[in-house]
Formats: structure tokens, C-alpha cells, sequence
């Protein structure tokens, strides 16, 4: 089991070129893959997506890059001295011509775009082997986080759904004696009204055997147990379960619902409520289980 929140970082260099990658992950019902490249390597993002597919099921991915030269120039944006260096030069035209100096914002973004047209390109080829190794160095680091996170949720899980079965078995304790305990209830209101029934009257043993069977939660028992039985199993299991337990953790929560449903039962009650409870925080963990 692996959990959904992690990152990773990898830094790499060779023939004067560094690429520094940052990549980060939280919780998603799918997979999605963010990743900005500069326009000059932006054909490289499908490889990107395909190594990340490869390592993980789902989640939202953000990955941040930056490529040097030997310069120390980040690629794609000039340096604030290389703006001030242009802006001198264009200020000694501008007073060599008489013209007036002015400079404003968009004069300053078409100096950039001069500058990043200049700047010269690098070579493909050592870039591409340069970012593929730091993706799948970062995502080394980030996959191993998952797994550390993904351990404590498993253990965290299973401790709720152990708490969830130790109350259902005490449900299966007090579930026989409701029926008792309603025919107990109906003789003593009928004892307190004063009305002549024979206890053995028809009437009144068709009510209670009608609250027998509405009463009856042995069939939402049986489900919880196999329900349960496959949550421990898909916890044990290497591959994403996270939508399959999501999924379980519905079901579960309509058994619990029906069981409360059908309970006359103050102590029977207090425990579906238990239940809720732990469900519920059974519910937020798994919504971070990829």
C-alpha cells in the first residue's frame, strides 16, 4: 500500500549544462501529470508523463525544473544583468541619437524576448539524458516516501477496521435478545393500558413475530464479515487498491446504516454510532491511499 503524498528531488550535470528537478505528488481519483518544460524541450514531456505512469497508479503530479548552462543563465529566462546590460546599451543609443530615454515596461519585455532569442541553444541530446535521469532519480525518492506514508496508513487502517469487527461482534452479542426485550416492552404497555388481551392473542404474536423479522440484522452481519475480509485482504495487497477500498468503504457504511436502521436497542445503537465514527475516519485515510 502506497500512499498518495510525496516528493522527490534530483539534481544532474554534464558538458557545462545542470538540470535541477523538484516533484511532488498529493492525492487525485485519477492520475495527472503537470510538467512545464521550456518550449525549445517541450516534446520531452510525453516521456515525462510515460516514466511517472510507470511508477505510479494515481495522483497529481508537479514536477519544477530548471536547466543551467556554463554561464549559471537559467535557459528560457534572462538574468537580471543581462536586462540591465541591454538596458545600458539602449540607453547610450537612444542619447547618441537625441532621442529620449524612456524606458517603460513593455520596451523591457521586448529587450527579454531579444536577449532569450539570442542566448545560445543547447544541445538536445545532453538535455534529454540529463532531465529523463533526474526524473527517474526524483521519482525514485518520491516513490519511497509514498511507501513510508503508505505503511503508517496501512497500519492506522487496520487498527479502525480491528476496532469496527470488535464491535460488530459485540452487535451479534445483543442482537438475539431485542426480540425478548421488544415482547417484554409490548406485554408491559399492553399490562399498563388495562385492556383485556390475552397475551396468546394472534394479534399480538403477529407483531411480534412482524418485529422479529424488521429487526432481524443477522443478513447485514453476514455482509459486514465479507466485506471486512476483503478490506484486510486488499490492505495486504502490493498493487493501488485506494478506489477498491473507497469503494468497500461505501458498502460498509450502508450495512451500518441499515443495522442502526433496524435497532430498538439503546445499547445496540450507541455501538452502529461507534461505528460510524470510526468509518468515517476510515473514509478521510483512504482518500489518500493510491
Amino acid at each position: 500500500m502506497k500512499s498518495m503524498t510525496g516528493f522527490g528531488r534530483a539534481e544532474r550535470s554534464s558538458d557545462g549544462i545542470s538540470v535541477s528537478l523538484q516533484v511532488s505528488s498529493v492525492n487525485r481519483k485519477n492520475m495527472e501529470v503537470v510538467c512545464s518544460l521550456p518550449k525549445e524541450f517541450q516534446h520531452l514531456e510525453r516521456k515525462v508523463v510515460e516514466a511517472t505512469r510507470a511508477r505510479a497508479g494515481r495522483g497529481r503530479f508537479q514536477f519544477s525544473l530548471e536547466i543551467r548552462n556554463e554561464r549559471n543563465a537559467a535557459v528560457g529566462l534572462p538574468s537580471d544583468a543581462q536586462i540591465d546590460a541591454g538596458l545600458d546599451r539602449l540607453k547610450d543609443v537612444l542619447k547618441r541619437r537625441g532621442l529620449a530615454d524612456t524606458i517603460d515596461a513593455t520596451t523591457i519585455v521586448n529587450l527579454a524576448k531579444l536577449i532569450e532569442a539570442e542566448t545560445p541553444k543547447l544541445p538536445e541530446k545532453v538535455v534529454e539524458q540529463l532531465l529523463l535521469g533526474c526524473v527517474e532519480a526524483a521519482l525514485d525518492e518520491l516513490v519511497a516516501m509514498r511507501a513510508q506514508e503508505g505503511a503508517a496508513l496501512k497500519l492506522d487502517l487496520g487498527t479502525r477496521c480491528q476496532s469496527i469487527l470488535d464491535t460488530i461482534l459485540k452487535i451479534k452479542v445483543m442482537a438475539p435478545g431485542m426480540v425478548a426485550k421488544y415482547r417484554e416492552n409490548l406485554y408491559g404497555r399492553l399490562a399498563r393500558s388495562g385492556l383485556e388481551i390475552d397475551l396468546d392473542d394472534e394479534r399480538v404474536l403477529k407483531e411480534i413475530a412482524l418485529y422479529s423479522d424488521r429487526c432481524d440484522i443477522s443478513e447485514e452481519m453476514t455482509r459486514l464479515d465479507s466485506h471486512f475480509e476483503q478490506f484486510v485482504e486488499l490492505l495486504n495487497k502490493d498493487e493501488p487498491t485506494g478506489r477498491s477500498i473507497e469503494f468497500l468503504v461505501q458498502e460498509i457504511g450502508r450495512e451500518i446504516n441499515t443495522t442502526g436502521s433496524k435497532s430498538c436497542s439503546i445499547e445496540i445503537s450507541k455501538n452502529v454510532l461507534a461505528m460510524k465514527n470510526e468509518l468515517e475516519r476510515i473514509r478521510e485515510q483512504v482518500a489518500n491511499v493510491e
